[in-house]
């Protein structure tokens, strides 16, 4: 792909799914810059509050009121909906709070309440109202009586069945939205299996069959896509929760018969009337809300939290590091070939090779379809280049990057134990003789320089099989000539063709020395890795530039750190512990990928089709 410098770079649209999980990855990342004005708002509204009235002075009569009549209200508060946290994760739609309202004197709510408080239940419905407050997200569950003990118990009675009824509402839709997935995956994967059967058979009709087959793994992944969302997604709740437990209070008799009139006649919210607040009352109730110490710090809190949110967006609108695998393709014009998740601290900070220590984990496979892009790569390349013009059987890969502390030590030790498992003999050159790392994993050794030995250019044995290494050349000497160590570097890479079927190339980042570019000449194939979360569009933009200046053979970019890959998450987490399913069910398995080829070297002209498919080669 060629690079116009004179162009602008361009800008990716985002669908609505990857635009949310780019929001909630850049609000997990800045967490703190919400929490923080949250709680101050929260903490500034509470203590601006006014306090209470001052009590009676002493001898002044306390006025009793006369009315026998109580109401209690139970608070609902609308939850956030389910997955809302979650990267990828699919979420039921909000429930209608005028539809949850009506349930309280409807249905089996007032059933559920007259069974525990052993009143008819005519006579529940009647006592019982439910209010819908769509400004604030909440529901008002309401009893009147002449019993302060028993509106209590009714209005709690009513708002705990209205939740249970919600919550069993919701889990059955999950349920029956899962058993269809479930359904439709059996049935792809039945007809997969009729299909690689006669695929098998070697038909004469086989291409037509092999598109049919690619069809229908193309719809499997869409339904098994869903799949991993509703499995991903936190169990269905009633989507309400309790924000204020019923109080009895006192209410005169006219209040009383107001609220039965309108559990009679129906709420406003059902029958479409208007309701009229005197205006002297509305007035007074509103004030006396707007100074509760409560209320204030709801608000405080709503306040603190759109400024935190404003905050993230606006740092994340002015964040020039990459992050996702579409900025590294439109930033540096370089097919992304794999991505590699991130790993854990633990891992982080030892010198462990993944696609050793774990290699069924997810970056151990990520190593493998770099191996598979590479070996497609070099299957269609003419003779790799050398000193004397003869065709060499061993195949050099260069592993660079942009900047220090992006992964390239990390990926050529990877990328050399998943060539070695599959019967390549591997020779790790370390080209990084200033900040050298390679031996601290391939010899395990601590330290930056490596330990001495006679015969610093001869291959030593490493701790991983059919892997060796040549390292110690200038390194930990400030005196070292950098025109001398490239030089013999270049002198190794051509002694060790003829003994080896993999070289990789450890080097020094591409921007900040011009080692790496004066060994392109020795290079069959540069695979360049970009960290997410440091690597800058610059930085991508002006490495991918400076290759193409080279014209240097570029396989593609290694997207390290990656944090999107969820689907791939989940089906490494599902085969390694399925009985952390919830419901206990064990899904389909996806259809088995196709067979690794045989390994080509470096200048073959054949190619296999099945490493086309697996791994894609990128380049420009």
């Amino acid at each position: 792909m060629r690079i116009d410098t004179d162009a602008a770079q361009p800008t990716l649209e985002l669908d609505p799914r990857a635009r949310l999980r780019h929001y909630i990855g850049a609000f997990k990342r800045r967490w703190y810059l919400i929490l923080v004005p949250l709680l101050l708002g929260s903490m500034l509204g509470w203590f601006s509050a006014p306090g209470p009235p001052p009590p009676p002075k002493k001898g002044t009569p306390v006025t009793v009121p006369s009315s026998t009549f109580y109401e209690a209200t139970h608070v609902l508060i609308q939850e956030a909906a389910p997955g809302s946290g979650q990267s990828g994760g699919s979420s039921a739609p909000p429930i209608s709070l005028a539809q949850a309202a009506y349930l309280v004197n409807t249905g089996e709510v007032p059933v559920k309440v007259s069974q525990k408080v052993g009143l008819p239940v005519d006579e529940v419905q009647s006592r019982l109202l439910g209010t819908p407050r769509d400004q604030v997200s909440s529901i008002e569950v309401k009893a009147v009586g002449k019993d302060p003990a028993q509106v209590v118990v009714l209005s709690d009675s009513a708002a705990t069945a209205l939740l249970d009824q919600l919550r069993t509402q919701a889990e059955a839709t999950a349920t029956t939205q899962r058993d269809k997935v479930v359904a439709q995956l059996d049935d792809l994967n039945g007809q997969l299996n009729v299909l690689n059967a006669k695929i098998a058979a070697n038909p004469p009709d086989r291409t037509q069959l092999e598109a049919q087959q690619r069809s229908l793994s193309n719809q499997y992944s869409v339904v098994y896509e869903q799949f991993t969302n509703i499995a991903n997604t936190p169990p269905p709740s009633a989507g309400l929760t309790t924000l204020e437990g019923a109080k009895a209070k006192a209410i005169t008799e006219d209040d009383y018969k107001t609220v039965l009139q309108t559990i009679r006649d129906g709420a406003a919210y059902v029958t479409g009337a208007a309701t009229t607040v005197p205006t002297e009352t509305a007035a007074v109730d509103t004030k006396k809300e707007s100074t509760g110490p409560l209320t204030r710090s709801i608000l405080g809190g709503i306040v603190g939290l759109g400024l935190g949110v404003g905050l993230v967006l606006l740092l994340d609108r002015f964040d020039a590091r990459l992050r996702r695998r579409e900025d590294v393709e439109a930033a540096s014009g370089l097919t992304v070939i794999a991505e590699i998740p991130r790993l854990h601290r633990k891992a982080q900070r030892s010198n462990e090779v993944q696609s050793v220590s774990a290699p069924r984990s997810r970056a151990a496979e990520s190593y493998r379809v770099v191996r598979g892009a590479a070996l497609y790569a070099l299957s269609n390349m003419a003779a790799p280049n050398n000193t004397n013009g003869q065709q060499q059987p061993a195949a050099v890969l260069m592993v660079t990057s942009a900047d220090a502390g992006e992964g390239k030590t990390l990926t050529t030790v990877n990328l050399a134990a998943v060539f070695a498992e599959s019967g390549f003999s591997v020779l790790v050159v370390n080209c990084d003789f200033r900040r050298p790392k390679v031996h601290q994993y391939l010899l395990g050794v601590e330290g930056h320089e490596a330990p001495a030995v006679a015969d610093v250019l001869a291959p030593r044995m490493t701790t991983i099989d059919r892997v060796h290494l040549v390292t110690g050349f200038g390194e930990g000497s400030a005196d070292a000539n950098p025109a001398e160590v490239v030089a013999t570097q270049q002198r190794v890479i051509d002694a060790q063709r003829g003994n080896y079927d993999v070289i990789l190339l450890d080097t020094a980042p591409f921007l900040a020395t011009n080692d790496a570019s004066e060994l392109l000449s020795r290079t069959d194939l540069v695979a360049v890795v970009v960290r997410s979360g440091k690597t800058t569009r610059e930085s991508a933009f002006r490495t991918a530039e400076v290759l193409e200046r080279f014209s240097a053979p570029i396989l593609g970019t290694v997207f390290n750190g990656s944090d999107e890959n969820r689907g791939a998450q989940y089906y490494y987490y599902y085969h390694s512990q399925p009985e952390s399913l919830s419901d206990g069910g064990q899904p389909p398995a996806p259809p088995p990928d196709p067979a690794p080829p045989s390994p080509p070297t470096a200048g073959t002209s054949s190619a296999d089709p099945a490493v086309a498919e697996q791994a894609p080669v990128g380049g420009r």
